[in-house]
């Protein structure tokens, strides 16, 4: 996949204007509130129809539209990576009386009539075009803030936990829970219908039998006849009848299939889930055991075309303990390495798992893209030096979007955006370097 252009009218801080992205890597640069985060923004809303900050749904898609517009669009031409072929996205948002309503169309590129309109079939197509959801998106392309200075501060073992985040295994752990939770909310109805059970066939025990009841109401028969119908008489009949009531509602409630059905079927279904429970929990470490080798070449292939002058290799043994070796063969500890080191090698595991993802994890073509969310944040000034030589080697990637504050790493790009704020919600100045 290639983003080659996205034009925004009236979304978040853009009143117009319009974005080329060439292949190759390509910085945004520019100062806290300048618009950078809108572009990423506008890139997941013109895909998926949906943006999240800091993994949490927006509140309102009306929250998009600037200000002083009326209705905000966004324009994004990409090219699918399922046929090569180029396609424009066209997505509104217009406030509604309740909530903010959408409308899309998909083109193919220079076609006047769209393939595909409305919100709902435009989405579909576009998984479809791209091989991938936006979940599946978000774990192959995008490196978020902070994530390379936090593998930076972790243990091997809390390392890769994270990893298993980064690769999208977590969405396996929010599974399991579902099923965990359905789980027991199934093991508790069960308990409930066999302890109502148990209540009536305590009650039916203590209830004469059927037999008892109908040569009862035989008996009282043959005193009426002999001695007539008494006030007396009618409460006993008034009472067996009763009895009668109670005893067939409970044998009809015990053999409803509520009660001598559902508990089994019910049985069944929670050995299903136990085992789609059992599943679940399997498959993150089955598929991070089948792509820890990918993550490790690829790791060691891009730290060592950055430190090859200065290291041989980088080992991550299988708990994602990191070694380095210099020149010689002889290990060398991270922390005894001359500064910033940690950083690179943090970086290029961080960035194998997106490459190995994209090579090895997905049926059809890869998507070829990388979304670098400001990777130097929390990185201090002597950690951070490293970087642009870092994304420089980049290359094996087609494209690379690097979205920073940082004006050292304008040099490390092939192409570079550079935003100047003009003041609160007002659209910056745009110079293309």
């Amino acid at each position: 996949m290639m983003i080659r252009r996205l034009l925004l009218k009236n979304f978040k801080v853009y009143t117009n204007q319009e974005f080329f992205l060439e292949e190759g890597s390509t910085a945004i640069v520019g100062p806290n509130g300048s618009g950078k985060t809108s572009i990423l923004e506008a890139i997941e809303f013109g895909l998926f129809r949906r943006v999240t900050r800091k993994e949490k749904k927006v509140p309102s898609l009306e929250d998009l539209i600037n200000h002083r517009g009326k209705k905000a669009i966004v324009e994004l031409d990409f090219i699918a990576p399922i046929n090569r072929r180029e396609y424009t996205v066209v997505r509104q948002i217009h406030p509604g009386k309740k909530s903010a309503e959408t409308t899309a169309d998909l083109f193919l590129k220079g076609e006047k009539k769209p393939e595909v309109s409305g919100p709902t079939p435009v989405d579909d197509q576009i998984v479809e075009l791209l091989g991938m959801d936006r979940h599946a998106f978000s774990a192959l392309t995008y490196v978020r803030q902070g994530e390379i200075d936090r593998l930076s501060r972790l243990s091997p073992r809390e390392r890769r936990s994270d990893l298993y985040s980064m690769m999208g295994l977590g969405i396996y752990d929010t599974l399991s829970s579902k099923v965990q939770k359905d789980l027991r909310k199934t093991t508790k109805e069960i308990g409930s219908l066999e302890e109502t059970k148990q209540h009536l066939e305590e009650i039916n025990k203590h209830l004469p039998s059927r037999e008892e009841v109908t040569n009862a109401s035989k008996a009282l028969q043959k005193i009426v006849s002999t001695t007539g119908n008494s006030s007396d008489i009618q409460k006993i009949q008034s009472l067996i009848e009763r009895i009668q009531t109670s005893i067939e509602t409970i044998e009809t409630q015990l053999t409803s299939a509520e009660l001598s059905g559902r508990p089994e079927e019910l049985k069944r279904e929670s050995e299903i889930a136990k085992h789609l429970r059992d599943l679940l929990d399997t498959i993150p470490d089955v598929a991070e055991n089948q792509l820890r080798p990918h993550i490790r070449s690829e790791a060691r292939t891009l730290f060592r075309e950055i430190f090859g002058d200065r290291y041989s290799d980088l080992v991550i043994d299988d708990d994602y303990d990191i070694s380095l070796y210099d020149l010689q063969g002889n290990k060398v500890s991270l922390m005894a390495a001359s500064g910033g080191e940690d950083v690179c090698v943090n970086f290029s595991l961080r960035v194998a798992v997106n490459t190995a993802l994209q090579k090895y994890s997905v049926s059809g073509p890869p998507p070829g893209i990388l979304i670098l969310d400001e990777p130097g944040a929390g990185l201090d000034e002597q950690r951070r030096r490293w970087l642009p030589d870092a994304i420089a080697g980049l290359d094996i990637v087609k494209q690379v979007i690097v979205v920073t504050h940082m004006q050292e790493l304008k040099g490390s790009t092939a192409h570079v955006i550079s935003l100047q704020p003009q003041g609160k919600g007002r659209q910056p100045i745009v110079e293309l370097q």
